[in-house]
């Protein structure tokens, strides 16, 4: 009867992570470092341009719109990434637990148990 051994699965799962989120974190953080800076200097021109009188009301408002709709955008940007992200997580751990589990049953049940979406 095959088994399944618990810490060869840990280094399957880390494995399969780094593998399949590894990139996006390298690609989320000069992105996020990009549109944090972006932000910073608006909102930086935004204080300058008001206290020294350069800004009318309406301009004022329609600049500090302007950097909420751009804020907004970035937050739900970094949330569909990270979103994805967990589903490609998710994937990574079921397809290497379930691996595991029919490489030690399948000789003995004769089928490969299916592989669960994610909930």
């Amino acid at each position: 009867m095959a088994t399944l051994d618990s810490q060869s699965l840990v280094t399957d799962i880390l494995n399969a992570l780094s593998a399949s989120v590894g990139g996006d974190i390298k690609v989320f953080v000069p992105f996020a470092e990009r549109q944090a800076t972006a932000l910073a200097k608006q909102a930086e021109w935004i204080a300058e341009e008001t206290a020294a009188g350069q800004l009318t009301e309406d301009d004022r408002a329609w600049f500090l719109n302007d950097l909420a709709t751009l804020s907004k955008n970035f937050a739900q940007v970094i949330a569909g990434l990270t979103a994805l992200t967990i589903e490609k997580a998710w994937n990574a751990i079921v397809g290497a637990v379930w691996a595991a589990i029919n490489a030690a049953v399948k000789s003995t049940i004769g089928i490969a148990l299916p592989i669960p979406g994610m909930p």
